[in-house]
């Protein structure tokens, strides 16, 4: 989680925006994204979160554009983790403490993008489908953005989530073996 934070914020600082800097937030120490409610959720419902990271859109040059790239750089902060993490299956794979570590965090890695990108407030996928919009289509969908905390919740709790993130999961799993196929991964 703490990559996935970090990323936001250094995307966000990279287009210009200051606030994930002024706000401490441009780190990868985990205390710094620590949500205490988030945490406790997940240890007790293995349903957690962490802080978002602040960002002011009004400092990119083309608002759209740096919300589309500022989101996006969280789940594919969490791809990238799962690549390097399946590549580090190859030499530690029969390590007995180290394989089933490698691989949890392979596996979490995908849960992790797969779920944020899906197109539900607050998730990261709805500003990217926000920032891929019309203005007008973009501006009627941020009329619900109130109501995406509780679908959410009841697409969690109901399982429906899963039916969603399933087909994710498995589609980034297969994309990251076709792209290291040809290293021998």
């Amino acid at each position: 989680m703490s990559f996935h934070e970090f990323s936001h914020g250094y995307m966000a600082d990279k287009l210009g925006d200051p606030t994930p800097r002024q706000s401490g937030r441009l780190t990868l120490n985990p205390i710094a994204h620590i949500d205490p409610i988030g945490l406790l959720m997940l240890w007790i419902l293995k349903f957690g979160w962490a802080k978002p990271v602040p960002i002011n859109p009004l400092y990119f040059k083309d608002r759209r554009k740096g919300v589309f790239l500022v989101a996006l750089a969280g789940p594919l902060s969490n791809v990238l983790l799962a690549i390097v993490t399946r590549i580090l299956l190859v030499p530690f794979g029969h390590v007995p403490v180290l394989a089933p570590i490698l691989y949890l965090l392979y596996v979490y890695n995908l849960i992790f993008a797969a779920f944020n990108i899906i197109p539900v407030p607050p998730l990261d996928g709805s500003k990217v489908l926000w920032s891929l919009l019309p203005p007008r289509e973009a501006y009627v969908i941020s009329q619900y953005e109130m109501y995406g905390q509780v679908l959410l919740l009841v697409l969690v709790f109901t399982g429906i989530i899963g039916k969603v993130m399933w087909p994710l999961i498995n589609g980034l799993d297969y994309f990251i073996t076709l792209l290291l196929k040809p290293f021998g991964v």
